[in-house]
């Protein structure tokens, strides 16, 4: 089964919205209506989606520590969206959900 994404309010919205058209399920802290909520609001909504999370947001780091989750695609810098876009769909192409299933993935790569 190929892994499904969250994206927090730190992606740019460009990201997602190519990613989508891709055919590749995200939603994001907008769709959700998750916007201003809590990181750890976020994690939980993610986690109860059965969703990786993608994120810039350092906070992420120490809040997944403690959780089971279904992945972190962790930007450890900014980077173009059209480089941010490759990133996340080279991990769809090639990781299954349940091979992001608890483990953290810092990109670029």
């Amino acid at each position: 089964m190929q892994p499904k994404f969250y994206s927090d309010e730190n992606v740019p919205l460009a990201v997602s919205r190519a990613i989508k058209k891709r055919g590749i399920d995200i939603l994001t802290a907008k769709d959700t209506g998750m916007l201003h909520q809590e990181d750890k609001a976020q994690l939980s909504f993610a986690i109860s989606e059965k969703r990786a999370v993608i994120t810039h947001d350092s906070d992420f780091l120490n809040l997944i520590a403690k959780e089971t989750h279904y992945g972190l695609l962790f930007f450890t810098k900014q980077v173009e969206i059209g480089q941010a876009i490759e990133e996340i769909e080279r991990i769809y192409l090639a990781y299954t959900a349940e091979d992001l299933k608890g483990i953290i993935l810092f990109l670029p790569q």
